[in-house]
C-alpha cells in the first residue's frame, strides 16, 4: 500500500511502472508489456497495480498474460486452441457472495479459455492456450506436462499444480489439515483482505476442491504403507 519509488518506471524498459510483483525479489516495477514477458513462465506470481493513489491487488490475467502450453511458453506457431476441446459450452457455477463488492482479480473469467489454477501462492484465473500442432497431445496431457492436475476429467475448468498437492500433503501429515481447511488457507493467501470473495465451487461442485487433494493424500498413504510392507 506504500507509495512507489520516484520516478515510478519499469525495471526493464524505463516505461510507466504500473505493476509491481510481490513475489519477485526486490518487488520490481513493470509496465504491462514487460510484466507479461517477465512472467510468461511464472504465471502464479502475484502483482499489484498502481491506481493513481496506491498499489492495489491485481492479477497477471488483468495485465494481459496468456499461458501458452508447449513451445517454452511461447504461442503455438500454428495457432493455439482456446480450450474448447475440453470445456465445451459448460460453465462452472460458483457460489454468489451476497451483498459483497465484486473485485475483478478475484472473479473467474467467463471465457472458455479461462481456467482456475490453484497454486501455493493462491487461486489464479489464467487464460490458457494449447499447442495445436498436428499430432499434439490432448489438452489433458498438455496440462499434465505443464505440472497441472485436473480437478475432473469431464469438462474441467479447474486444475491444481503438483506443488500445491505436495504442499497439502505436508500440511496434512504434520498439522492434520483437512482438504477444505487447506483450501480455506489458500483463499486467505489469495486475498488476505477479502478471502470470502475468493470463489469456491457451488455445492454440486465441491469435489472440484476436495477430490484432487484427497486423491493425493490417499496415494501418499498407499505409498507409505507399501514402503512399510516392503521393509
Amino acid at each position: 500500500m506504500e507509495a512507489p519509488p520516484s520516478p515510478r518506471v519499469c525495471t526493464l524498459c524505463q516505461g510507466d511502472g504500473t505493476y509491481r510483483c510481490t513475489k519477485c525479489i526486490h518487488r520490481p516495477l513493470f509496465c504491462s508489456s514487460c510484466c507479461r514477458k517477465e512472467h510468461k513462465l511464472r504465471p502464479f506470481h502475484c502483482v499489484e497495480q498502481w491506481n493513481g493513489t496506491f498499489f492495489e491487488e491485481s492479477s497477471l490475467q488483468l495485465a494481459g498474460l496468456v499461458v501458452h502450453l508447449g513451445h517454452g511458453g511461447d504461442p503455438c506457431p500454428s495457432g493455439g486452441l482456446d480450450g474448447e476441446d475440453i470445456t465445451g459450452n459448460v460453465e462452472d457455477k460458483w457460489e454468489d457472495i451476497e451483498d459483497q463488492p465484486k473485485l475483478h482479480h478475484l472473479s473467474p473469467g467467463t471465457d472458455r479459455s479461462c481456467l482456475t489454477l490453484v497454486h501455493t501462492s493462491g487461486v489464479h484465473f489464467c487464460d490458457v492456450r494449447y499447442c495445436n500442432f498436428p499430432g499434439a497431445e490432448t489438452s489433458h496431457l498438455q496440462l499434465a506436462t505443464a505440472g497441472l492436475f485436473l480437478a475432473t476429467v469431464k469438462e474441467p475448468r479447474t486444475a491444481f499444480t503438483f506443488q500445491v498437492l505436495d504442499d497439502f500433503i505436508w500440511d496434512n501429515v504434520e498439522c492434520g489439515t483437512s482438504a477444505m481447511n487447506y483450501y480455506s488457507k489458500l483463499r486467505r493467501v489469495t486475498s488476505n483482505a477479502f478471502p470470502n470473495l475468493v470463489p469456491v465451487s457451488s455445492p454440486s461442485g465441491k469435489d472440484f476442491i476436495r477430490d484432487p487433494l484427497s486423491h493425493k493424500r490417499k496415494n501418499w498413504s498407499c505409498s507409505v504403507q507399501h514402503a512399510h510392507n516392503q521393509g
